[in-house]
């Protein structure tokens, strides 16, 4: 879809600020890291919902939160959409901790070793999502253009690199495809990594014109230079 969540090449916002290592920056961030990483391994929503419910957030709120607000945002609306809470009981839990001089006070005590060896065996799994079927329609070294697609539903393909061209540089297999994951369909489709020269996204304004810039892509995203009418 697009948002302003798709903030790739977008004039105004300045410089990717650039912070130091640590990854939690308070107390709560690491518990909504955590919820988050059990939530998903247990089935209830998986990483596409997650980032398509970031999606969806309206545009003020989207711009006003940072990064783990972010994640909280996506994390109740996928666990209201699953139906595992509702939007009354998360509002209820939101007004108790107010009420509390103590935040950690509200958080409760449960031991449930079979639930935290599940949670642990996934932390340790390395992510994969290559999938075995047919071969890619591209290679390494072919022309490429990028469809001009505005899907409503979620996408992987940013929208400044739409109707340009580009040279694939390396094959991935077939991967889970991200457009279709969020509608419940487990669709592999080939994956390629696509360099672009600057000029050929930005025009005359691009800052180095020497620059090159690689960006993965789906096949769906894709068609063969001179294959046609922009789609």
């Amino acid at each position: 879809m697009n948002g302003i969540h798709d903030m790739g090449g977008m004039h105004g916002f300045g410089r990717v600020p650039v912070e130091d290592d640590a990854r939690f920056h308070a107390e709560w961030e690491r518990i909504v890291f955590g919820l988050v990483r059990t939530v998903r391994p247990q089935g209830v929503y998986n990483i596409d919902e997650s980032r398509y419910g970031i999606e969806r957030m309206p545009p003020a709120e989207y711009l006003s939160a940072s990064y783990f607000e972010r994640w909280l945002a996506s994390l109740e609306r996928n666990l209201v959409e699953a139906e595992v809470l509702t939007e009354a009981e998360i509002e209820a839990a939101y007004e108790r901790a107010r009420d509390l001089e103590k935040p950690g006070d509200l958080v409760p005590e449960r031991e449930d070793p079979k639930l935290a060896a599940r949670i642990r065996d996934a932390f340790a799994q390395p992510a994969s999502f290559d999938r075995s079927g047919g071969e890619p329609s591209f290679a390494a070294g072919d022309r490429v253009r990028v469809r001009n697609a505005h899907p409503e539903g979620h996408t992987r393909c940013p929208r400044y690199v739409r109707r340009t061209s580009g040279v694939v540089r390396e094959v991935h297999g077939r991967h889970v495809f991200p457009d279709a994951r969020v509608e419940g369909e487990d669709r592999a489709e080939p994956l390629y990594t696509v360099a672009f020269e600057a000029t050929e996204l930005w025009g005359p304004d691009a800052e180095n014109p020497d620059d090159t810039v690689h960006v993965d892509l789906w096949e769906p995203y894709l068609r063969p230079v001179g294959g046609g009418v922009d789609e």
